[in-house]
Formats: structure tokens, C-alpha cells, sequence
């Protein structure tokens, strides 16, 4: 017995000190969907009770109250003592933050972090690391329930067991889930436990009625009871814990047809097991049911979150199985804090060697064994004849059936690794039985053990590495820091620029321009303002701009002290179609983002401080502004002109494209150019095809051809600046042709109109 609980109780300590690392190092709420799961559990603390339909939309909750509260009431219940009366201080949203977009630069944090939710820990921030506790505690649970699964499987196979442990505990999506507020962890570990009760089951009563030691012919009514109780846990944890009622039904199907038992006793074991998980969840659904019309709540879900209106193509679902890999094993923060590319490398590699082991190694094995004269496996051994063919089974359906409700909710949502999580148990047992195969049982524990070692050190170096850096503040300077660049544009009374570093005063189409401000508060500023960076040409349309909090998001102006110099850059990405060549102006504003009142300086709303100026880039066998812009694989934009930025109502812009053919296309394709007032009112467009007159069969790749579009603005179309859009469509289908996976239109620069009629 100490031999059995020596691994999984190391494993257990080691994965505790991750897990309050994580914990501690990621910032409150920079988790998906955190900051609502904890709004969730303070609403409860707070009295105001399980949310009702007039409440959906409003309450700070967003969508996570219409989810099972289990959860929540019981993060509720350990956190209850604590006062929220700071909660609006701690919990500070980021208008700038850039949820999902890994390659935006700064901005990953969607909560303005500061001294209310910094150490010591006070009121609303301490009861959210203390419901972060509570989650560990659970993940802690699943790390027990996936040792104790492979235990279940193979008994004396510790090391095989403590391999399955190691995989989901040093696993460091699996750590940073485990170290946020989310219901998902109840879910996992619930699920976590039902696989294991479920396989322990089939152990017991699946094998050969002839050899049963325990005598009875199928499950005792507290094991039946118990599980109904853990599938009732899941189902009140989340919508997706549901889905453990049909591997329960699947378990107690597989002990009646290897126990011969008659379909009544069958029907005995579902009453008693359905029984207990309506008594843990029937209540809730029921509410629903009162309440909404709806026993799952999707609908109020839905009216905060909306599904999408079109469920996505084969290609789009390929196209995101990347990101869904991905985050199964190291995305962070809102989707928007990856990893290296060589991490996921060498998860992908560990994950090919345990399928190859679980399809190759493993019935290669078996077969030289029994060509060897060695002696076959007994049926309590061999998985291809006793039930531990039936427990794997169980495994793989379990994972299936959770790989085809991530594929359900792609056709609604943008779909995530974490969801594939009430299957990490069974994925682990599976993947550490394939990586077992490759080496002789004796070698079973060094593998064990150097496995733990690595997958916890790769979980370790994730935190300085990617998520700690992300969110990280500059060093201040000090008041009398020499500053490049310096100057002194007080902004009202509240904050003062006294230098700027622009590191690029020449650039082309495509490139970034980076800048440095550098600024010290004059008083306590009064509100968490934003700082605007804008690009202007001489027709005052912003070329390219950048809008953020202070220092990448990181320092929000309330937490600036009064007397040192705060750096704070920034990043300007010119337009691949931005008109060259021209000069920009460099524009610097503060302003308050939920107000939109902009902070004067010198009487204006803006300081400029220099110039970019932009050159073409060189043209290409007589194409003006070359870009490469890829559609779908079909055809290519490969250079553009347009003959004016200003126009007035009922003028005429000339718009010239250039095109090459990247595959001989598949059809008659056809390219729309639209004037577009922001957001999206379309004031003039020309739909033609892409080869006027001539068939698409005969355009081969590499031919390219020169196309004009004319649009007239109407004479009734507001002032304004437009830009314009174009794309390519299917006539037959109406289908765009993509760009880097989206069918958006694309976006050639912009068009100040200015008021009055057409000029004579």
C-alpha cells in the first residue's frame, strides 16, 4: 500500500506548489471568463440569490448565470465570510484589451490591474484568490481520480498510473485552469471521478460470471447510488457534465450483457442510479423549465452570448483545430498569451509516440510474445479478452463523446482545448498506456518519474517565461531621469508629457512604427485614462493609430505615482494599402474612455510631435503598391491604385486592381468594390466578374490581368471618411472567397468625403 501511495501523494505536493504559483503570478480574472465566474460567486455572497430571467443581460454575471450553479454556490460557501465592498476597485475592466489576439501588442490583460487587487491580498481580491484555492482543490481531485482510474485498469502497473497523474497534473493549461475562478474545474473533477468509478465497475463485475469474487450479479445499491450522485454532481456543475449520465448508461449496460442479467434488473439499476442524480440535479433543470420554458437555460446563454449565425465551414473548423491543440496543453490568459512554438512541439511529439504506442507498439507486442512460445495473458490481463478491453473502451467513447461536444459547440462558439477537459483523465490513462509501450516493464518507473520531472519543469518555466511577462509593468524612472526627445505638454491639470522616442521617421506599407512616451502625473489623476497615438495625413484621416492604457495596458493612470517618469510604448502598424507616398503627423491625446472627454492641451485635443513620412515600396513589373493578398488559393491582389482620398457626393473614384491567378479557378468568380461609411453602410458598390467577357477556364496561373471599378457616390451620401472594401465571391453560391481564414472584405484605405456637391 505505501508503494501505491507514495507517487500519487508526490505528485499531489508537486502539483500544489504549481498550482499557487499559477494562482499567485496570473493576475485576478486573466483567465477566460473569469472575472464573471468570481461576479457569479459574489452575487451569491451578496444575497442576491440564483439569477432570474430579468436579470439575464444586466447582472455583472454575464452569460455564467444561466450555467448549473453548483459551482458557484459552493465557492460561495468558502468565501462567504469575506467582505466584496472594494469589488468595483479590484475589478477594473481594460477597454483596450485584446481578448484573442495573441499577436497584438501589449493590452493582454482585461482587467486594469493595480493596488486594490495587488499583495495583501484585501476584501473582493482576497476572496477571489481564495475561490482560485477552491478550484485547486478540485484539480487536485482530478490528479487523484486519474491515478486512481489507471489503478483501476492495472493494478499493479503503479508506475503506469503515476505517468497518467503526472500528464494532467504538470499539464500547464491543466494548472492554469485549476488556478481560476471556473466552474469547468467542478465539471472535470466530477467527470474525473465518474470515469474512475465507472471503470472500477467494469473491473469488478465485467469479467466472466464464472470467476466473480464478489458474488453478486451486477453493482450493490450504494455503488449505483453513487454513481447517480457523481453523474447529479456533474450535470449541476455544467451543461456539459450531462453527457457522464450516457457513460454511466453505458456502464451499467456493459455489466448486464457480460453478466447475463435480464433486462428488468437493468431497468432497476437506472431507476436507482437515475433516482440519486435527480435528487443532486433534477431541481435546477426544473427551474429552468419554470422559468424559461427551457431546461438547459441555452436560450437566456444565448441572448448574452450569441451563437453564430452560420454554423462554419469544414475548411474554418480545420482551420481552428490548431488553436484548439494548442490550448489543450498552453494558452493563457484570454486566448491571447501563447507559448513557443517549440513547447507545443514537444507536446505534439509526446502525444504521437503514445498513439503510436497505443496502435503500433503495443499489438506488435503481443504478437512477438505469442510467436516466442511466451505465455499468453489471462483474461483478469489481456485487454483483447477480459475487461479491461471493456474499461479502455470505456475511455475512448468517454473521449469521443467529449471531442464530438467540442465540434457541437464550434458550430455555435469559438470552441477551446479546456472543453475536452472532463475527458482529460481517460485521455491520460490512454496516452501513458501508448508511451508505456516503447520500454520493458522494468524501465516503467525511471519512465514515470523522468516524465513527471520534465512535464512539471515545462510547467514551471511557463510562468516566467510567457504569463508573468505579459502583464508585467516598465520600471519607472526617476523624476530627474534624463528622457529622449524631452518636452512639456501638460494635459489639463492631471498628467504631463515630457519626452517621446520615435524610432522610425521613414517607413513603408506594411510596417510598424514604434514610440515610446514617456509621462509623469502632475496631480492624482482623477480617472483611468486612455492615451491616443495617431498617424494623420494631410486630409486628417488617421493612417494608423494606437489607443491603450498606459504602458501596454499595464499601469492605469489612478496607480501612477507623483514623482516618477512613466514609459509607456507603443506600436503603429501602417496599412499594406496605405497611400504612399505621404507624410504623416504624429498625434498624442488623453482622454477618458468611457466618457470620450478628451484632456486639453494648449488649448487643443492633441500634441503633435513630429512626422513619419511613408515611401512607396518599389513598384513591381509596373504594378503600383505591390501587396500580395492570398484569396482562398484562388487569385491574389497583387497591386492597386486609387485616383483620389477626397471626394464630394456624386464624383466618381477610379479604383484599379491587379490580380493574379494562383490556380486555374474554379469558377466565374466575381470581385465587389463598395464605399463603406463606418460601421458597415455600404453608400456605392460594382459587382463584376474578375475576367470581364472571358471564361475563368481560361485564366492559368501566373497570368495576370488589370480590372477598374468605378463608383459614383450618391449625391445624397453624408461627409464622412469611408474606406474601401473589396472581395471576391462565388456568383452561383454567394460565398466569399477567405482571407487568412476570414470572408470579411478587405480594406484599401480610406476616403474623406467632404460636404457639397460634386465639384464642376
Amino acid at each position: 500500500m505505501q508503494r501505491i501511495k507514495q507517487p500519487i501523494l508526490a505528485i499531489l505536493i508537486l502539483f500544489w506548489v504549481l498550482g499557487s504559483a499559477y494562482s499567485i503570478i496570473n493576475p485576478l480574472f486573466e483567465s477566460p471568463d473569469e472575472v464573471w465566474h468570481y461576479e457569479y460567486v459574489r452575487w451569491l455572497v451578496e444575497g442576491h440569490g440564483l439569477p432570474r430571467p430579468e436579470e439575464v443581460g444586466t447582472a455583472p454575471w454575464h452569460q455564467e448565470g444561466s450555467q448549473p450553479p453548483l459551482y458557484y454556490l459552493a465557492a460561495a460557501l468558502v468565501t462567504a465570510p469575506l467582505p466584496t465592498d472594494n469589488a468595483a476597485a479590484v475589478i477594473r475592466y481594460n477597454p483596450h484589451a485584446a481578448v484573442g489576439l495573441p499577436d497584438a501588442f501589449g493590452n493582454k490583460n482585461i482587467i486594469a490591474h493595480g493596488a486594490a487587487d495587488g499583495w495583501p491580498w484585501r476584501g473582493a481580491a482576497l476572496a477571489a484568490h481564495v475561490a482560485r484555492f477552491f478550484s485547486l482543490l478540485l484539480g487536485a481531485m482530478t490528479v487523484l481520480s486519474t491515478y486512481g482510474t489507471a489503478l483501476a485498469i492495472f493494478p499493479r502497473r503503479v508506475a503506469l498510473a503515476a505517468l497518467a497523474a503526472a500528464l494532467v497534473a504538470f499539464n500547464p493549461q491543466f494548472l492554469f485552469l485549476s488556478a481560476a475562478v471556473n466552474n469547468d474545474n467542478l465539471v472535470i473533477a466530477a467527470s474525473a471521478a465518474g470515469v474512475w468509478l465507472s471503470v472500477r465497475l467494469v473491473g469488478k463485475y465485467g469479467g466472466p460470471k464464472a470467476g466473480d469474487a464478489a458474488g453478486q450479479p451486477g453493482p450493490a445499491p450504494w455503488e449505483l447510488l453513487a454513481l447517480g450522485g457523481i453523474v447529479g454532481v456533474a450535470a449541476l456543475a455544467k451543461l456539459s457534465g450531462l453527457a457522464l449520465a450516457g457513460l454511466a448508461g453505458l456502464t451499467l449496460l456493459i455489466i448486464a450483457w457480460r453478466r447475463g442479467v435480464p433486462f428488468g434488473k437493468l431497468v432497476v439499476w437506472a431507476l436507482i442510479m437515475g433516482a440519486a442524480a435527480l435528487a443532486v440535479a433534477g431541481w435546477w433543470y426544473g427551474r429552468n423549465l419554470l422559468l424559461y420554458g427551457d431546461p438547459l437555460g441555452l436560450q437566456a446563454m444565448f441572448d448574452i452570448l450569441p451563437r453564430r449565425p452560420a454554423p462554419p465551414t469544414v475548411a474554418e473548423l480545420l482551420a481552428r483545430a490548431q488553436g484548439v491543440w494548442r490550448s489543450t496543453w498552453a494558452v493563457f490568459g484570454w486566448f491571447n498569451v501563447v507559448a513557443g512554438a517549440w513547447l507545443y512541439a514537444i507536446y505534439a511529439a509526446l502525444s504521437l509516440i503514445g498513439l503510436a504506442g497505443l496502435i503500433v507498439a503495443w499489438p506488435l507486442r503481443r504478437l512477438v510474445g505469442g510467436r516466442n512460445g511466451r505465455t499468453q495473458p489471462t483474461a483478469a490481463s489481456d485487454p483483447a479478452r477480459g475487461p479491461v478491453a471493456l474499461q479502455l473502451l470505456l475511455l475512448a467513447v468517454w473521449l469521443g463523446v467529449m471531442f464530438l461536444a467540442l465540434v457541437n459547440w464550434a458550430q455555435m462558439r469559438y470552441p477551446q482545448g479546456r472543453l475536452l477537459f472532463p475527458a482529460l483523465s481517460a485521455f491520460a490513462v490512454l496516452l501513458a498506456l501508448g508511451l508505456s509501450q516503447w520500454l520493458p516493464r522494468r524501465l516503467h518507473p525511471w519512465l514515470a518519474g523522468l516524465a513527471a520531472v520534465g512535464l512539471a519543469f515545462l510547467a514551471a518555466i511557463a510562468l516566467p517565461r510567457w504569463i508573468a511577462p505579459a502583464y508585467a509593468a516598465p520600471a519607472l524612472l526617476a523624476p530627474t531621469a534624463e528622457v529622449p526627445s524631452p518636452i512639456s505638454a501638460d494635459f489639463s491639470d492631471q498628467v504631463r508629457l515630457v519626452g517621446y522616442e520615435l524610432e522610425q521617421v521613414q517607413a513603408q506599407p506594411g510596417d510598424t512604427v514604434y514610440l515610446t512616451l514617456y509621462w509623469s502625473a502632475l496631480n492624482a489623476p482623477a480617472a483611468d485614462y486612455s492615451i491616443s497615438v495617431h498617424l494623420v495625413d494631410e486630409n486628417e484621416i488617421v493612417q494608423a493609430q494606437h489607443d491603450s492604457y498606459p504602458a501596454t495596458g499595464s499601469l492605469p493612470t489612478t496607480d501612477w505615482p507623483t514623482a516618477r517618469i512613466i514609459p509607456d510604448r507603443h506600436t503603429m502598424r501602417i496599412s499594406e494599402t496605405a497611400p504612399a507616398p505621404q507624410r504623416l503627423r504624429v498625434d498624442i491625446g488623453v482622454y477618458n474612455y468611457a466618457t470620450g472627454e478628451r484632456l486639453p492641451v494648449g488649448g487643443q485635443a492633441y500634441v503633435s510631435i513630429g512626422y513619419v513620412t511613408i515611401a512607396p515600396r518599389p513598384a513591381a513589373d509596373g504594378i503600383p503598391n505591390p501587396v500580395t493578398i492570398n484569396f482562398s488559393d484562388q487569385v491574389a491582389l497583387v497591386g492597386f491604385t486609387a485616383d483620389r482620398r477626397v471626394m464630394r457626393p456624386g464624383e466618381t473614384l477610379d479604383l484599379g486592381l491587379w490580380w493574379e491567378a494562383l490556380a486555374a479557378p474554379k469558377t466565374d468568380y466575381v470581385v465587389f468594390a463598395h464605399l463603406v461609411l463606418p460601421p458597415d453602410a455600404v453608400w456605392v458598390g460594382s459587382d463584376k466578374p474578375l475576367q470581364a467577357g472571358a471564361p475563368a477556364a481560361s485564366w492559368q496561373p501566373g497570368q495576370r490581368i488589370e480590372a477598374h471599378y468605378l463608383l459614383t457616390l450618391p449625391k445624397e451620401a453624408p461627409a464622412g471618411v469611408y474606406f474601401i472594401e473589396i472581395g471576391v465571391y462565388d456568383p452561383a453560391t454567394v460565398t466569399r472567397l477567405a482571407v487568412d481564414g476570414s470572408d470579411a472584405g478587405i480594406s484599401l484605405g480610406y476616403v474623406k468625403v467632404e460636404a457639397g456637391g460634386a465639384s464642376q
